[in-house]
């Protein structure tokens, strides 16, 4: 069996860094010794102190940004870059969405190429999938992403993976890795779905239970530290074991369910986006009727990727419920001995 290739560990690249994903990874990637050069690029600072990381102010939007980070790739030589800064909530100005994920990334990848970047890893979402009643109920990275037919915010990440593809199939000796988590729980996340699951009383769809499946952030940061310690090219689902109908999350979490028939929630859900007061668009609202769940197959058997949490545990570590930590050190033990 074909051993993946270790990547270089002297030089790295994150965008995103003031995001929760990027600057959790970020705070990783400071205390491994293995790199010595760590460029954290965006336009904040990252919300903490920096240790060795050296913060890169840019806006991926402008114009001409592409020539001068090449020359920054080609000067630290910066060999792996983890695209992170897409938006992790829908927005109002969908022009301005656009700008940041589909045209940022078109200079992202401008400078990439120029700059000799070997490997890039973009941090995308199980979302692109979209929520739909023919779905299976297991989607594979084979399956098509259809959530852009739902939101501006999901067409643009789609797009935004159209892209990272179109790139490896014109520089084939790079290393291209996008990354699906499901929806990222855990003690530090902050998102709308987190916002969503905070509320007292939680709206749902008459008639539907859809069920849902979480993945908690200390596994996907283990997912990226795997795809930047060896060379995977390729789409992965990253995703927890399990999956919970949307009336036992609610239960889990402690909150109410209101439940309101689709002919008053989807024009309710609507208004309230337009009054500047709802959490995302009446389109998002088919994740509360439809399946949207990831089949974690492929990371499990080529990554090596096995979760130490699952659905559940990662909703109730979200919330702030107790664990029995004890288990959990246990699978992740048996998994070191194992790797």
């Amino acid at each position: 069996m074909h051993k993946p290739s270790k990547a270089g560990h002297s030089s790295i690249a994150i965008t995103g860094t003031g995001s929760f994903l990027g600057s959790t990874l970020l705070k990783a990637l400071e205390e491994d010794p293995r790199f010595h050069t760590i460029l954290a690029i965006d336009k904040a600072k990252p919300p903490f102190k920096l240790k060795k990381a050296k913060w890169i102010e840019a806006d991926l939007t402008e114009a001409d940004i592409h020539s001068p980070l090449a020359k920054l790739f080609k000067k630290h030589h910066c060999k792996t870059l983890v695209h992170a800064a897409l938006l992790n909530q829908p927005q109002r100005d969908l022009e301005q969405a656009h700008e940041v994920q589909s045209i940022g990334t078109l200079h992202l990848l401008m400078a990439a190429a120029a700059g000799d970047v070997h490997k890039l890893i973009l941090a995308s979402t199980t979302d692109v999938y979209g929520a739909f009643p023919d779905n299976p109920n297991f989607l594979t990275e084979e399956h098509p992403t259809r959530g852009g037919q739902l939101s501006s915010f999901l067409k643009d990440k789609v797009d935004v993976e159209r892209q990272f593809l179109a790139f490896a199939e014109k520089y084939p000796k790079k290393v291209v890795t996008l990354l699906r988590p499901a929806t990222i729980l855990g003690p530090t996340v902050n998102n709308f779905k987190t916002h969503f699951l905070q509320n007292q009383f939680i709206p749902t769809v008459m008639g539907f239970d859809p069920l849902l499946q979480f993945v908690h952030e200390a596994d996907v940061i283990r997912a990226f530290h795997l795809v930047i310690e060896k060379n995977f090219p390729g789409i992965f689902n990253v995703v927890a074991k399990g999956v919970l109908p949307l009336s036992r999350a609610i239960h889990i979490v402690g909150k109410l369910p209101i439940p309101i028939p689709t002919f008053l929630l989807y024009p309710s859900a609507e208004l309230l986006w337009y009054l500047d007061i709802g959490l995302a668009p009446a389109s998002h609202l088919n994740f509360l009727k439809y399946l949207c769940i990831a089949d974690g197959t492929k990371a499990w058997h080529k990554l090596g990727f096995e979760p130490v949490y699952t659905s559940q545990e990662a909703l109730m570590s979200f919330m702030g419920k107790e664990l029995d930590y004890q288990e959990i050190a246990k699978r992740l033990e048996e998994m070191e001995e194992a790797s």
